[in-house]
């Protein structure tokens, strides 16, 4: 017998209930959890968001924080199809992640690029972040309004508001995601 749901961990866009309702309306929250020993990261560019998108780097001692959801198996093609993994865009791996509500690990469905960045993004200053490795100001608020919603820690949130973005703005998004009242500073 099949499984008729299974678990995502969402660490960028799709820690906002909008966002992955788009594609994904049987996607119900659980909670908040932690994947150790991965950094959060963004690389290459996004033609959607104009800018670079999330990645997940294996890096031990590390963690990234995002929304962990539990979604019906009718819309795993779905999910795949919005992180372009058909594209090989970005690859499906399967990372334990501890659930800050039921105080346990989910073992989850999260996604990484398949072209992953060489150095640590947190290594940088600010001022030394390529322009390659910058999300857009959109994205970094999508980001922050998903962690705020998901109920990450608030240390975590304030450095995602200090993540240097490249100030483009993706209209569709800004409307669709109801993004104007959301500050970055």
């Amino acid at each position: 017998m099949m499984a008729s749901k299974f678990y995502y961990f969402g660490f960028g866009s799709n820690m906002l209930a909008q966002r992955i309702h788009i594609q994904n309306p049987t996607a119900k929250r659980i909670g908040a959890g932690k994947l150790d020993d991965y950094r959060l990261d963004f690389f290459t560019e996004s033609k959607n968001w104009l800018g670079a998108p999330a990645t997940i780097v294996p890096t031990p001692g590390s963690h990234v924080y995002g929304a962990i959801w539990e979604i019906d198996m009718c819309n795993l093609k779905d999910l795949d199809n919005q992180e372009s993994v058909p594209e090989g865009v970005y690859i499906p791996i399967s990372v334990p992640v501890f659930s800050l509500t039921c105080k346990e690990n989910i073992v989850c469905r999260a996604y990484h690029l398949s072209e992953q960045p060489q150095t640590d993004l947190r290594g940088l200053g600010s001022g030394l972040i390529p322009y390659d490795r910058q999300p857009s100001q959109t994205y970094l608020k999508v980001l922050v309004k998903g962690a705020l919603e998901t109920g990450v820690p608030d240390e975590y949130i304030k450095w995602l508001r200090s993540i240097k973005n490249n100030g483009k703005k993706v209209d569709t998004f800004e409307k669709k995601l109801q993004l104007a009242e959301m500050t970055l500073s």
